[in-house]
């Protein structure tokens, strides 16, 4: 599709998105390598853990604020939502296998992925403040402690294996490069937005992208071709010989335009060669009475007169 003034490239991500990437991500490796660390016996590993475990809560919390402030401003469908598939985009996930539909800014597994993401964050987070503040939250005995700990270390396991596994080739090796620069600066080249049509209409109805308008042929337009395509016509069984097969074109072209005074006198001077010499002459008269400025209408009167036998 044509736009006018298009934009070079549509913003993926804002500004502020990325930001929180890559502070989640900075805190993801810190968290990995101090659990790593703590295993291995390293001094300070452990305390190191917990402070970047509660920043991570801040900004969980903080995200999900955002979602929903988000949601609530826009009113945002929920089809749109970047982390919940919607309707059919779960058997999408559950076949694993490229969506048919027109996904839209973001497809079902993107939409998986940025859900699995949450979801072991949030149960990883929710065991660490179970460990942090065990007697605030009513933890009964150091059994159930060394349960939640390894689930806590169970979630942050399946955290990692589905970052590396999962996000990290589908949403950066395996990526095609415009979409990889797009988690460094947020922006993708319009013909990459241009390949899922539910993000371009969405991107129209924003306002960024204005459609070039389609001339559409009026009917008098069409109307107007058809015309000229019959006198034509005509034209052509006339040279050759063929006058009431041109008597019908040149008919039919005014039927469409009544006031077409060349159709009419090419119409009279077939039907005289037609040897139809009475339509002929009403066909003239008509002729010289619609138009008596027409240059042709001497010749006209002179064939009324029978003074001459014309020509098409």
């Amino acid at each position: 599709m044509k736009w006018i003034r298009p934009p070079e490239t549509i913003r993926r991500f804002t500004l502020h998105q990325l930001l929180q990437h890559w502070v989640a991500a900075a805190l993801w490796i810190v968290l990995a390598g101090s659990a790593l660390a703590a295993g291995a016996g390293v001094g300070g590993s452990r305390p190191l853990h917990a402070a970047a475990g509660i920043s991570v809560l801040f900004l969980l919390g903080y995200h999900a604020i955002v979602l929903a402030a988000i949601g609530v401003r826009f009113d945002m469908p929920a089809e749109n939502v970047a982390f919940l598939p919607w309707g059919r985009e779960w058997s999408v996930l559950r076949r694993r296998k490229g969506s048919d539909d027109d996904d839209g800014k973001y497809s079902p597994a993107e939409k998986g992925d940025y859900l699995a993401i949450l979801a072991w964050s949030f149960l990883a987070a929710a065991s660490g403040i179970l460990l942090r503040w065990p007697s605030f939250f009513g933890v009964p005995g150091a059994s159930t402690y060394a349960w939640i700990r390894t689930a806590h270390a169970g979630f942050g396991a399946a955290l990692t294996v589905h970052l590396l596994a999962v996000h990290l080739p589908q949403r950066w090796w395996n990526a095609p490069a415009d979409v990889r620069r797009a988690i460094l600066k947020g922006t993708v080249p319009l013909r990459e937005a241009e390949n899922r049509g539910s993000w371009v209409r969405d991107l129209v109805a924003r306002g960024v992208l204005v459609p070039i308008p389609v001339a559409t042929e009026s009917a008098e337009d069409r109307e107007s071709v058809e015309v000229r395509e019959l006198l034509e016509r005509g034209n052509r069984f006339a040279r050759e010989g063929k006058y009431g097969e041109a008597c019908v074109s040149y008919g039919e072209a005014l039927r469409l335009l009544p006031e077409y005074s060349q159709a009419r006198f090419n119409l009279a001077v077939a039907l005289l060669r037609d040897g139809r010499r009475e339509e002929a002459r009403e066909q003239l008269t008509i002729f010289i009475e619609k138009d008596p400025f027409n240059p042709m209408v001497e010749r006209a009167r002179e064939m009324l007169d029978g003074s001459g036998k014309g020509s098409a």
